[in-house]
């Protein structure tokens, strides 16, 4: 059995009745259905300007693509035989769409003029997300000896496990330090958790979901990453609760030494080729130095570490931050709660959420189980609305006359809107508005969604303060205003070192170059976010300035680990025994990218994120579009890395554990 037959799609095998079909049609979204109409029927007609979709406004999806009714209801039975069609096995007349013509049906599809360049990249994605899945390139020989470490099972080690099987890497072990899957996932379990980004977003290419959520819950999330580390048939490759400590390269034999530690305090090591990080960035608590905390006599965590028992009624809770853990964890509770506090260092940009928890119809659910062509172009509808038509409305623009609250005009546009939502939502009460509107441009930190937040700031048992916490005693908080309000449970709801990268691991390359070393505490430099010079055959899946500023991190994830993968298949079939980042490359890649920080919001000076460091430089999120991003690793071009042969008088790159 392949890898690729283990993985499989968990869509519905079922094949739909007419009526079935009928039903699913009649409740599908008209633009995702107009482009599976005419792909597989090859009819230019579908194409005229009378079935041509409106552009997408805001966060709403497009239902009915803003056609006229006889129009929607022409391509709704047109599609009923299509779907039946498809379902039978009958292939597409369009196959596949041509890169040039491909950006123009996008743009026709999106109701908006769309870059040629463009073409390429959502035309692949389409392709990936209709056919069954087979491994991508040309099959390479892999020598035996190879072997491959990964670090970490959240939802980038799934993605790494995933590349080597398709690359037909099979000696490969995986060390997970927790007892579970699932990265933030298994973490979280706050009242409330759940994702911002749409669930089928939130969805490797290759493992399909039947999601019941426009927006999942944490459980859900949870189980989908166990359904797909059972699909990738990985168990006998991880070692659970076995941490990775000290990573060492010996240049003589190009193999790493890999220190790992388990629960029970037993040191061991292995020896690999390869070593892929998937050690998440959202993983290290932060909790702020405040005078006192260790005498609180009360209940005080870190929202991560959230007690499973915990009961608060009648409790009074102090919730120490604003950010999204935050406006997730509040509205959950506040019923509950005799009363809540909430200590703002600053408030958030927050939409509108229409569907908040709101459930896919059946209908809906049919289609994007059956129907891959219909879930393909439905995909990248939400791709492209949360993705890239945001990200150049983030770039400041030098003569703009008001950089102080928006960077460009349709940034000012957004704080126009997000303002007017904000004082409808807070309509009465003057106090709060004052409160709750930030002074700092749209999307600077992370866009919140709006999960009932506003709502629940006007309860009567909830108070926001906007002053910090100045100190903890043992019964309750004393803000920088000096005002003391008593407390039960304190929620430390303060984010992740997001900018310290790999600190838990102590990694040594060439010469017994030490990363933390080269890095600081909190100021790496990598190549694309995958490669650090003088670190050969050490690869990162979620490094740093590698998380995307708008979009999905499953992609960037996917096409991280693409990279990875097409850079072993050119190694391995030339000979290459270990490559490193060129240090030339590496350099004119940060300046370009720290440039093009210097030029967008999230290095405005009024406000602090997680997304700088100390010295005020972005280091989490990429400046790039998703485009921008994908031109740079879609040819993994070895001439950008220092390469090594295979050691002299060996005829294999490695061996297996002593």
């Amino acid at each position: 059995m392949t890898s690729v037959e283990r993985v499989g799609t968990a869509r519905s095998e079922r094949v739909l009745t007419e009526a079935e079909i009928r039903k699913a049609v009649q409740g599908a979204n008209i633009p995702p259905l107009l482009m599976m109409v005419y792909q597989f029927t090859g009819d230019a007609a579908w194409l005229d300007d009378r079935y041509r979709p409106r552009r997408i406004k805001g966060l709403h999806p497009r239902e009915d693509g803003g056609l006229s009714a006889g129009a929607q209801q022409e391509i709704r039975e047109a599609a009923v035989p299509v779907v039946a069609a498809l379902q039978a096995g009958e292939e597409p007349k369009i196959g596949s769409v041509g890169e040039d013509d491909m950006a123009w049906l996008i743009g026709f599809f999106l109701g908006e003029d769309v870059d040629p360049r463009y073409g390429p990249m959502l035309g692949a994605e389409i392709d990936r997300r209709t056919r069954r899945h087979q491994p991508e390139g040309e099959p390479v020989a892999v020598p035996n000896g190879f072997r491959v470490i990964i670090i970490g099972l959240g939802l980038a080690g799934l993605a790494a496990v995933h590349t080597l099987q398709e690359l037909g890497v099979e000696d490969y072990a995986v060390f997970e330090r927790s007892s579970d899957i699932g990265g933030v996932w298994s973490v979280n379990r706050y009242p409330g958790a759940g994702v911002d980004t749409p669930s089928h977003l939130y969805t490797f290419s290759f493992a399909y979901q039947d999601w019941a959520r426009h927006f999942e819950l944490r459980d859900e999330l949870h189980d989908y990453f166990v359904d797909v580390f059972e699909r990738l048939d990985v168990r006998d490759h991880v070692h659970f609760g076995t941490e990775v400590i000290r990573l060492d390269y010996d240049e003589g034999a190009a193999l790493w030494t890999v220190t790992t530690k388990n629960g029970e305090g037993v040191v061991q090591e292995h020896t690999a080729n390869v070593v892929l990080s998937a050690v998440g960035a959202l993983n290290k608590p932060k909790l702020p130095d405040v005078r006192g905390m260790g005498s609180f006599d009360g209940i005080q965590f870190h929202s991560t570490d959230w007690p499973g028992d915990l009961d608060l009624s009648d409790k009074r809770v102090a919730v120490v931050g604003a950010g999204a853990s935050s406006q997730q964890i509040v509205p959950a509770i506040a019923s509950k709660a005799r009363h809540v506090t909430i200590f703002q260092r600053s408030p958030q940009w927050v939409a509108p959420f229409p569907l908040f928890r709101q459930q896919i119809p059946q209908a809906q659910r049919m289609m994007l189980g059956s129907v891959p062509l219909y879930h393909a172009w439905a995909w990248l509808e939400q791709f492209w609305q949360f993705g890239d038509s945001v990200i150049h409305d983030l770039r400041i623009d030098p003569e703009w006359p008001d950089l102080k609250h928006s960077v460009n005009k349709r940034n000012d546009r957004h704080r126009s809107f997000f303002t007017r939502y904000i004082e409808e939502k807070l309509d009465g009460r003057p106090d709060l508005i004052e409160k709750a509107v930030p002074q700092y441009p749209p999307f600077g930190k992370r866009i919140l969604l709006d999960n009932g937040w506003y709502e629940t700031l006007k309860r009567d048992n909830v108070e926001l303060v906007t002053s910090g916490v100045d100190e903890v005693d043992a019964t309750g908080l004393i803000d920088s205003d000096g005002h003391r309000r008593d407390a039960d449970v304190i929620v430390w709801a303060t984010g992740f070192q997001a900018d310290h990268f790999l600190d838990s691991i102590d990694v040594y390359g060439e010469r017994g170059v030490r990363l933390r070393d080269v890095w600081g505490v909190d100021d790496p430099h990598a190549y694309l976010g995958v490669a650090v010079p003088r670190f050969p055959n050490f690869f990162m899946l979620g490094g740093p300035h590698s998380f995307p500023g708008s979009g999905s991190v499953m992609y960037v994830a996917e096409v991280q680990a693409r990279y990875i993968r097409e850079l072993l298949r050119q190694m391995l079939r030339e000979g290459i025994a270990a490559i490193s980042a060129d240090d030339e490359v590496t350099a004119e890649y940060n300046k370009a990218m720290d440039e093009l920080h210097d030029r967008a919001v999230w290095s405005h000076e009024g406000f602090s994120t997680y997304y700088r460091n100390s010295k005020g430089r972005v280091v989490f999120i990429m400046p790039f579009t998703n485009l921008e991003y994908w031109e740079r690793v879609r040819d993994a071009a070895l001439g950008d890395y220092r390469q090594r042969g295979v050691p002299d008088g060996a005829t294999v790159y490695g061996a297996a554990d002593g």
